[in-house]
């Protein structure tokens, strides 16, 4: 299932460093239910950081999972 994201959350993910899940979905183009899926199945690679006791992934991180999963 591709996911359509609006301009205005691209932009503001480019400027953003940190993500909580919603966002850290939109950023990777997926729904936040396979996001989810992700964290279960993926959770050595997708580590949050805890900020004021939420969880935040870190955009880099979310690139690195990316790469590191593309389809080829």
């Amino acid at each position: 299932m591709q996911v359509t994201i609006p301009e205005r959350v691209i932009a503001r993910a480019i400027q953003q460093q940190y993500f909580n899940k919603t966002e850290a979905a939109n950023y990777c183009g997926v729904s936040k239910s396979t996001f989810r899926n992700w964290l279960l199945n993926y959770s050595d690679e997708l580590i949050p950081s805890s900020v004021d006791g939420q969880l935040l992934f870190s955009k880099e991180t979310l690139a690195d999972f990316m790469k590191g999963h593309e389809m080829k």
